[in-house]
């Protein structure tokens, strides 16, 4: 994969995602939940601004990051990052145990070859953790904007991975309460895409709370987003 594949628009959006402390939690907590020791090789896949870096950075969980974008590797570099260059191939001992990858996907071309890149950086045995956003029903002026070509099915997201020698330990469908205030920005939201930052904190710290706890009976069927974390046989 080269950087020109990935296409990135809509900066203050990046921004404004830095106000969702609970949905980024949510998503620090299941990389968490797979780091067996602080010096694990981990990498950031699409690391933009370094935000989950960050915060694993406060729990003493220091990743690599591979971001494409000069100027956010400028400031990643700026915090003391490791930035791995995204067409560099791997040796052995520079293979990652676990990497992660949120919200990224979405704004490649080609997934396929993404999710093949991955596996290459992936040591026997390693976990990948990816996100993304789902069901192109809920594609809005906001996906738009900051550049998707696509948001997912989890059966479409699973066979890539599966096309790329991974083998699915979870896959999910998050954030059912979104996936209804998704559909309702559609219909009355902005045509330009922007995110209104008071409209998020109070979805992040009312909402996507419980939201969290109705995915537990919705993970099969739909929601905002899906969470799919494979291993490398």
């Amino acid at each position: 994969m080269t950087s020109s594949e990935f296409a990135y628009t809509g900066c203050d959006n990046l921004e404004a995602m830095t106000e969702a402390v609970n949905y980024n939690r949510f998503l620090i907590d299941c990389v968490d939940k797979y780091v067996a020791s602080p010096d694990l090789r981990i990498l950031d896949f699409g690391a933009g601004r370094g935000t989950y870096a960050d915060m694993l950075a406060e729990r003493r969980i220091i990743p690599d990051c591979l971001e494409p974008d000069a100027e956010l590797q400028k400031l990643l570099l700026s915090k003391g990052y490791k930035v791995v260059d995204c067409e560099a191939e791997p040796t052995e001992s520079e293979m990652y145990s676990l990497i992660y990858s949120f919200n990224v996907f979405e704004h490649i071309k080609n997934d396929q070859e993404a999710s093949e890149h991955l596996t290459s950086l992936l040591r026997p045995g390693g976990t990948l953790v990816i996100y993304v956003p789902a069901l192109e029903m809920l594609f809005t002026s906001m996906d738009t904007k900051v550049g998707h070509y696509r948001r997912y099915r989890r059966t479409q997201l699973e066979r890539i991975l599966r096309n790329a020698g991974l083998e699915i330990v979870e896959s999910r469908y998050c954030d059912p309460i979104g996936f209804f205030a998704t559909l309702a920005y559609k219909i009355i939201g902005s045509d330009d895409g922007t995110i209104n930052t008071r409209a998020l904190k109070f979805y992040d710290r009312v909402l996507f709370p419980l939201s969290k706890i109705v995915q537990v009976s919705t993970g099969k069927l739909f929601g905002k987003n899906i969470l799919v974390v494979a291993t490398k046989p």
